[in-house]
Order: structure tokens, then C-alpha cells, then sequence
């Protein structure tokens, strides 16, 4: 019984340990989260990737605007305010469609991937020497 009781309260401890573990990296990371992406060679680089560098982004990024138009000017319904709706939701709808061929065209990977994967690093880095960088 007073084993049980030892082992137990060892148990304990060590799971108490390694939740303030988890803890203390969760905030060094909420802390030093930017400045650690920001370091990583591909995080920048899909970063970089989202900026409008070539006259194709333009393109792609106008096309959007042109179809909201196009649909003010040919849309039958002869209401306004449902016009307007209308074109926002296909320009809205067009806009994520263009962002999506972007992002395959470029080959990138998400930058919820990427920020995952250096979290996981950060996290193996922490446990191992008490470091997050």
C-alpha cells in the first residue's frame, strides 16, 4: 500500500512536471513566436511568395474585380442591393479560387505547415535542453 501511495505520488509529480514542461513552452513560443518564423529560410520564403511581385499576380489578383463588374453590368434581376450582393460573393469566391491557383502554381507549401513543423523542432529543442532556440 505505501508503495502504491510512492508510486503514485511520484506519478504525479512527473506528469505535473511535464505539463509545466508544456506550459512554460507554450508561452516562450507565444512569446518568441514571431521572431522564430521569421528566422526560418521557408517560412519568408512563402511569406515573400504572397507579396504581388510580376505583372501575372496583378492579373490574377484583378480578375476578381472584373468579374464583380461583369456581373453588375449583365446581372437580369432588376434589384440593386442584390446586384451588388451578388457580385461581392463572386468576387469574394473568385479571389480565394485565385489565391489557391497562386499557391499551386508557386509550389508552397501552407504556412500552417510550416509554422507546425518549426513549432514541433522548438518543441524537441525545449525538452531536450531547456532552450527554445
Amino acid at each position: 500500500m505505501v508503495y502504491q501511495t510512492r508510486f503514485h505520488t511520484f506519478f504525479l509529480h512527473l506528469q505535473q512536471k511535464h505539463n509545466n514542461m508544456g506550459n512554460d513552452f507554450e508561452t516562450l513560443w507565444r512569446e518568441h513566436k514571431k521572431e522564430i518564423l521569421m528566422a526560418n529560410e521557408e517560412y519568408r520564403q512563402i511569406m515573400d511568395s504572397y507579396k504581388m511581385n510580376s505583372g501575372a499576380d496583378w492579373l490574377l489578383f484583378a480578375f476578381p474585380i472584373v468579374v464583380a463588374i461583369a456581373i453588375l453590368e449583365w446581372m437580369p434581376t432588376g434589384k440593386e442591393l442584390l446586384n451588388w450582393l451578388i457580385a461581392a460573393v463572386a468576387a469574394i469566391i473568385i479571389f480565394a479560387i485565385c489565391v489557391w491557383v497562386k499557391t499551386l502554381i508557386t509550389g508552397n507549401r501552407s504556412l500552417d505547415e510550416v509554422e507546425k513543423e518549426v513549432k514541433e523542432q522548438c518543441r524537441k529543442r525545449f525538452e531536450e535542453t531547456g532552450k527554445l532556440v
